[in-house]
């Protein structure tokens, strides 16, 4: 898999500045308030930013067959993944790929550590969902889950990056019938002094002139 072209892109994202604190565990909840405005319609397209805290800037990825960052970003869907609402990527070719990115935002330095995910699988299905764990040195992890139709299902990864360096969760390739939910991360402060802060993805994307990606929208099931 061609990691290299991300990995790059994930070490050029860094500039400095940022806020302070001593330790904190967060949880992203993909809910009613994830897309700005609210989330109205089945598949609304879910903040880029949404999930952000002081010390670690999140960021809503969709990623092309190859990890090329493309325009539409997660979408959020209020159910029937395995009886939750979750973020998901609304593009049923199959090759497309869900990314969460944690980057480091504290001014004192730090470590961020990916705790665990929820995943579910659509309609209320057994869905095979690949993971992977991506920094800037490249994969850090790798594995699958098979959702339960009935409820969400943890991995518990408790990875944590290197110091001061982003880490990303991508999820699929079929990210269109599998999703993600609960997200916990933690980040940990560590000496004073420099540390990285990224810039926009949008910024990037616009680099690499990539077009937006084809969309198809979904109908919800129904009892």
């Amino acid at each position: 898999m061609k990691f290299a072209g991300l990995g790059a892109v994930l070490a050029l994202v860094l500039s400095a500045s940022g806020a302070s604190a001593l330790a904190a565990t967060h949880t992203i909840v993909y809910g009613p308030g994830a897309c700005a405005g609210g989330c109205v319609n089945d598949g609304d397209q879910i903040s880029e930013l949404f999930g952000s805290v002081p010390d670690v800037a999140v960021q809503n990825l969709r990623l092309a067959d190859g990890y090329v960052p493309v325009d539409g970003g997660l979408n959020y869907w209020p159910g029937d993944f395995s009886g939750s609402s979750v973020a998901y990527v609304e593009d049923s070719s199959g090759t497309t790929r869900g990314a969460v990115a944690l980057f480091n935002n504290n001014l004192g330095g730090g470590y961020i550590t990916l705790v665990s995910a929820d995943f579910g699988g659509y309609p209320n299905a057994a869905v095979d969902i690949g993971w992977e764990l991506f920094s800037t040195t490249g994969t850090i992890s790798t594995g699958s889950v098979t959702t339960n139709p009935t409820a969400l299902t943890t991995v518990n990864f408790n990875v944590t990056a290197a110091y001061n360096q982003p880490i990303v969760l991508i999820f699929g390739p079929d990210a269109y019938n599998g999703g993600v939910q609960n997200i916990v991360f933690r980040f940990d402060s560590t000496l004073p002094g420099a540390v990285p802060e990224p810039t926009t993805w949008a910024l990037m994307i616009a680099g690499f002139g990539l077009a937006g990606a084809s969309l198809r929208r979904r109908v919800r099931a129904t009892a």
